[in-house]
């Protein structure tokens, strides 16, 4: 599959080569990927991309500070780099967080890098600056993890047997564990430890779970509504609580905003429907209006051209949505190219759009896989058939 990016390049995060703003999705090209590559699965996080290869490697490119990129210096890069972890190590997934990444291999082990606070490598040596390199975060569990997700300075992790673990920067409560005091090593949630996780996002100031029987719950800053409890349960989660507006409904997955303000969350449920709730600054719940809801409120079919949704990705002021068929629709502030909608050029700070919106740049032989939006850019993992038209 295909990576393409776009929105702000300022730090190279769209891997252009360029630090130029992209109104429409551009193709990382042989041109900044030496050779023929296939990606299988993206990551975007604060001002940097990552992306893994279907040979088990990642690619970063972006701003560098703390060592974020794990290239094995904190400069910035504007193509794609290689993420140098231990020899033999094959990854199956990578996760972007605002300053610091995280992979699971293939044998169900961690590694991380970028700023010290949030890896959960304490008592380690590395640089003070940060971790430039993968490093291992000692075992702290006899089961397999399979996945993790990096907030703005904590991380979140979660095993094939269900159980999650936090770690890292503990302010507002979104590490879970009844308190706001960091974690310098994984612990595990004990509010979560009974109720089998397969899925889990960290946002920037809140994050969610997902269970194995559909069911979601939030913890961390409340004061935006973006953890869906009610209008009167605003108040900071510091362990992490059922969103019963949803019970009934199966949910899949989950994606919480990674600004530091206006919160909001988006799940996709196993129907194939999106609700939205949380702030609706610059229209980005897709509700067609910038009002708030404190608890879910699913976002209309019609939206999405009574398209079936198989994932969302939030980012700070923005969302985005995949169909099943792999149409992507963004929507929400549409300033420096976020949306990839070549009309929002010139408007940098009046053009939004306050419901979904196709991304008409894709061909019919081009299918959305992913999407991962950050708070300046969006990147989508796209499969490319071959066209069967005369030449």
């Amino acid at each position: 599959m295909a990576v393409y990016t776009w929105g702000f390049g300022k730090a190279g995060q769209l891997g252009t080569g360029t630090t130029n703003t992209c109104h429409t999705p551009q193709r990382l090209t042989n041109r900044n990927v030496a050779g023929q590559v296939s990606f299988s699965q993206i990551s975007s996080g604060g001002l940097y991309t990552s992306c893994l290869k279907d040979d088990g490697q990642v690619l970063s490119f972006g701003c560098g500070k703390h060592g974020r990129l794990g290239c094995g210096s904190d400069g910035d890069q504007l193509s794609p780099s290689l993420v140098k972890f231990p020899q033999n190590t094959r990854v199956i997934q990578v996760s972007c967080g605002s300053w610091h990444g995280a992979a699971v291999s293939e044998d169900g082990h961690l590694f991380s890098w970028g700023y010290p606070r949030a890896c959960g490598v304490s008592g380690i040596n590395h640089d003070p600056q940060g971790i430039l390199s993968p490093i291992p975060v000692p075992n702290f569990t006899p089961d397999r993890l399979i996945g993790v997700s990096c907030g703005h300075n904590y991380t979140l992790a979660w095993t094939e047997t269900g159980r999650a673990f936090s770690w890292g920067c503990g302010r507002h409560g979104v590490l879970g564990h009844g308190t706001e005091e960091d974690s310098q090593t994984p612990k595990e949630i004990e509010a979560l430890s009974v109720k089998d996780v397969v899925f889990m996002d960290a946002g920037y100031a809140h994050c969610g779970a997902v269970t194995k029987d559909g069911a979601v719950y939030m913890f961390g800053k409340g004061a935006d509504g973006a953890l869906g409890l009610g209008e009167k349960t605003l108040n900071n989660k510091l362990v992490p609580a059922v969103v019963n507006s949803l019970s009934g409904v199966d949910v899949v997955e989950i994606s919480c905003s990674v600004g530091e303000h206006h919160g909001h969350t988006l799940a996709v449920t196993r129907d194939a429907e999106v609700f939205s709730w949380g702030d609706g600054y610059k229209g980005k719940l897709g509700t067609g209006d910038q009002e708030p809801r404190f608890e879910p409120t699913k976002v209309l079919p019609s939206s999405f051209q009574n398209e079936a949704i198989a994932h969302v990705s939030s980012g700070g002021i923005h969302s985005s949505a995949v169909s099943v068929s792999g149409r992507v629709f963004t929507w929400g502030c549409g300033s420096d190219g976020r949306l990839g909608h070549p009309e929002g050029k010139g408007h940098r700070y009046l053009f939004r759009s306050d419901v979904p919106k196709p991304v008409e740049f894709f061909k019919p032989n081009q299918h959305v896989k992913m999407v991962k939006c950050s708070y300046y850019h969006t990147v989508a993992l796209v499969t490319e058939e071959k066209s069967s038209g005369r030449h």
